[in-house]
């Protein structure tokens, strides 16, 4: 009972990551309209990652537990990435608020360079570029004093826009602070990779299975 206990417990967890490394999936993916969403779920479920594989405790016992758990824990602690996520998501769960903001180098916009770009299904008013979900493209009038956003993408040639988290503190490595959002939660999950291919490693029984790490492209 308790090693079907224990191997379920682990497989949440997995299963709790999966899904973590689907919002990391979306973030990336480049639509726009989706990144708010697919960060969402890297702050929300890579957070219950390690809520989940707490529960081990009530299964194994709770001195066996602490006593592994508690070097990891420390360690997490003292990661100012890891705690910053934590705090992300805690703002996130409290508050509803993302802090996030949207970063444009422009190294040529004319109009030979409009022109090659995708075109929107009608006439467009305008071309924006780094929008606050990221993205670039036209707006379209739809009347009656309504416009959409008709989003393309941007060559790099043009420009390049990357999304950020504005409130990094100072303590984060300097090599951390220069990464966009997508980047930043790459290395956060993969950090929850190593945890759980650990607590795989300790608690599983029955074959060991490969260490738990993914790459997301």
């Amino acid at each position: 009972m308790e090693a079907e206990s224990t191997n379920l417990a682990i497989k949440r967890a997995e299963q709790v990551l999966d899904t973590a490394y689907f919002g990391l999936k979306v973030l990336k993916s480049g639509d726009p309209s989706a990144r708010s969403a697919g960060l969402r779920n890297v702050l929300v479920f890579g957070r219950s990652v390690t809520f989940v594989i707490q529960n081990l405790r009530s299964i194994v016992g709770e001195s066996r537990f602490n006593s592994w758990y508690a070097p990891f824990q420390d360690q997490m602690r003292a990661d100012p990435l890891m705690r910053y996520f934590v705090e992300a998501r805690n703002n996130l769960e409290k508050q509803g608020r993302l802090d996030v903001s949207v970063s444009a180098t422009i190294h040529s916009l004319n109009g030979n360079d409009l022109a090659k770009l995708e075109k929107p299904p009608f006439e467009s008013t305008s071309f924006f570029m780094g929008d606050q979900n990221g993205g670039s493209g036209w707006e379209m009038d739809l009347g009656g004093g309504e416009s959409i956003k008709y989003y393309v993408s941007i060559p790099k040639s043009v420009g390049e826009v990357r999304q950020v988290f504005h409130s990094l503190p100072e303590n984060i490595p300097q090599e951390l602070r220069d990464l966009s959002t997508d980047e930043l939660c790459s290395i956060y999950l993969q950090k929850l990779s190593k945890l759980l291919a650990a607590t795989k490693e300790e608690f599983l029984i029955g074959p060991k299975e490969r260490p738990y790490l993914r790459l997301v492209k």
